[in-house]
């Protein structure tokens, strides 16, 4: 979707485009690797972003805080720091139906970053959902929500995951994370709890160590809140799945889809 904006403006993004990256700090390394290389190689400006959550002083007119904070490749978090943040401060996971770890740490940041430019609200939002998504595209496109017009040009344009694989595939430079079919299971947060426990699963067996972290944060919050620790309550603990993807092999699991990773949805 990028390349195209670029290639409408004659290869250079317009003053009135901001390009932006919402980091979390539990994106794969290879996902952060990749935006820098499209900022470098394309030679566009991308503002790398975290927001960050605390509890409202006594007497404010919010439960909790923000503050979004530009930060680049070389200093932005790798280790969940801005996700660890917002449970801290929540108290509670988020889950498939209280996805506020998105709003909160993705949408709003870009919000709060372009209203920081002094420019208007509702500004427009490109959202690279695809041609074969109809059904999230149908709910998306033209949406306003938290200060942004949602466009999807991709949709528009009839641009299916085919269509992209093969544009990355004649590419000299890739996300480098493995591909099933055009989709990237290991995209956006490592182990995000909206994938299917089955993808989540083969994940976790080439890589344990990437359970550690959703495991502790599950862990700190127990103790506080029961079950509302826990991202999944139709699932395995990730502390679970970490003893059965390493100890017990490939289980089929049947039908298990994974749940997109947007607010539209």
């Amino acid at each position: 979707m990028l390349h195209r904006v670029l290639e409408a403006y004659d290869g250079k993004i317009p003053d009135n485009i901001k390009v932006c990256f919402s980091n979390t700090g539990k994106e794969m390394p290879e996902t952060l690797d990749f935006v820098n290389e499209c900022a470098t190689r394309w030679g566009i400006d991308i503002i790398w972003l975290e927001r960050y959550a605390d509890t409202a002083p006594e007497g404010h007119k919010n439960k909790y805080v923000y503050e979004t904070r530009q930060v680049s490749y070389e200093t932005a978090a790798r280790n969940g720091e801005p996700f660890n943040q917002l449970l801290k401060v929540k108290r509670y996971a988020p889950n498939p139906v209280a996805r506020f770890c998105t709003v909160d740490l993705k949408i709003r940041a870009i919000r709060e970053y372009i209203e920081t430019l002094g420019w208007e609200t509702p500004f427009v939002s490109y959202i690279g959902i695809r041609a074969d998504e109809e059904r999230r595209a149908a709910k998306m496109h033209g949406k306003i929500e938290s200060g942004q017009e949602c466009y999807l040009p991709l949709w528009l344009e009839g641009i299916t995951k085919e269509d992209i694989y093969k544009f990355w595939s004649n590419s000299d430079f890739d996300l480098n994370l493995p591909n099933n079919n055009g989709t990237t299971d290991w995209g956006n947060c490592d182990l995000c709890f909206l994938k299917g426990q089955s993808k989540k699963m083969a994940i976790i067996r080439e890589r344990p160590d990437l359970a550690d972290w959703w495991a502790d944060a599950e862990s700190s919050l127990s103790a506080q809140v029961g079950r509302g620790a826990y991202f999944r309550s139709d699932q395995p603990s990730y502390e679970q799945m970490k003893i059965i993807a390493t100890t017990q092999g490939s289980l089929d699991l049947g039908i298990d889809e994974s749940i997109p990773c947007f607010c539209g949805d």
